[in-house]
């Protein structure tokens, strides 16, 4: 319900998701909650900032974003337009865990920019570095300043030889 309220005010169209391989439009819609916690609307500015207890949770197609503080803006149109988590920021997409400590979602390239030691995880497989940019329709990510270490499983590929969503590689 409240995240219903969420919606309403910013006008984002929160629905539930599809599952991963939806088609774009399905994977596209973006769900808020912050079961709990406050919320601060910001109607001039098409803002609501939400605290939860203990998470806030953006869940867009099978990425699920959490974090302590999530700032949600929309566009003229009433769509939300970006998203910033703040404190404990963690993305997780499938197998794939970000860590951060702010994670920016922008809705129009459907893209996480993350700051703040962010450390992507893929099973035993680890890269950090100063910015990381997961792309979610494009199944790739970009990593500035990156060091990390691979590890090859039995019967699989290199994990980030393999597509990272919905996407191809």
């Amino acid at each position: 319900m409240l995240a219903l309220l969420v919606a309403a005010a910013l006008g984002a169209g929160a629905a539930p998701v599809g599952a991963a391989g939806a088609p774009r439009g399905e994977a596209s819609k973006v769900h808020i909650d912050w079961g709990g916690g406050d919320v601060d609307y910001r109607y001039r500015e098409r803002r609501a900032v939400m605290t939860g207890k203990p998470l806030v949770t953006m869940t867009r197609g099978d990425a699920v974003l959490t974090c302590k503080r999530l700032t949600a803006e929309s566009d003229e149109a009433g769509k939300l337009s970006r998203a910033t988590c703040e404190g404990d920021a963690r993305l997780t997409q499938g197998e794939r865990v970000v860590t951060c400590e702010t994670a920016v979602y922008e809705s129009a390239s459907a893209q996480v920019t993350c700051t703040g030691n962010p450390l992507l995880k893929d099973g035993r497989s680890e890269a950090s570095g100063e910015v990381l940019v997961y792309y979610l329709d494009e199944g790739r990510v970009t990593l500035t300043r990156g060091q990390g270490k691979l590890y090859e499983e039995p019967g699989k590929e290199l994990p980030l030889s393999r597509p990272l969503g919905g996407g191809s590689p």
